[in-house]
């Protein structure tokens, strides 16, 4: 198992690991960066996405796929961190970093309101231990 991040949103809070096989230079990026904290927006083009900025760009491309539920990924054209928190048709492959392992019910409820009241706080930091 690789480095895991904690998500908290909301009320609750999940684990996801950093895929650092597939995307070793963005989950390093990443991972020096903790803790990113921001406030989420809803995808309004692909269902079931959240996602806030980053203060940095990253320029490699790695593990670019079709986003599926759980994935957390870097789109660089906006500097956004994005989770796609439910089954959703993205408008195309991203570069994914890392996978939600524990807790994506949680994550999902919590993500769902943000599309009626957009601003609910987000924060990823590092596992401990």
């Amino acid at each position: 198992m690789g480095k895991e991040l904690i998500i908290l949103i909301g009320k609750e809070e999940c684990t996801a690991e950093l895929l650092t096989q597939a995307a070793p230079r963005t989950c390093d990026i990443i991972a020096r960066a903790l803790p990113l904290e921001g406030l989420l927006t809803h995808a309004k083009l692909v269902d079931r996405e959240v996602f806030f900025q980053l203060p940095f760009f990253i320029d490699a491309v790695e593990n670019s796929k079709w986003s599926e539920k759980g994935d957390l990924a870097f789109w660089n054209g906006r500097q956004s961190l994005c989770i796609f928190y439910d089954d959703c048709v993205p408008l195309g492959s991203t570069p994914t970093f890392a996978r939600v392992t524990k807790n994506l019910e949680g994550l999902a409820r919590e993500a769902a309101e943000v599309w009626d009241k957009p601003g609910k706080r987000i924060v990823i930091k590092a596992k401990e231990g």
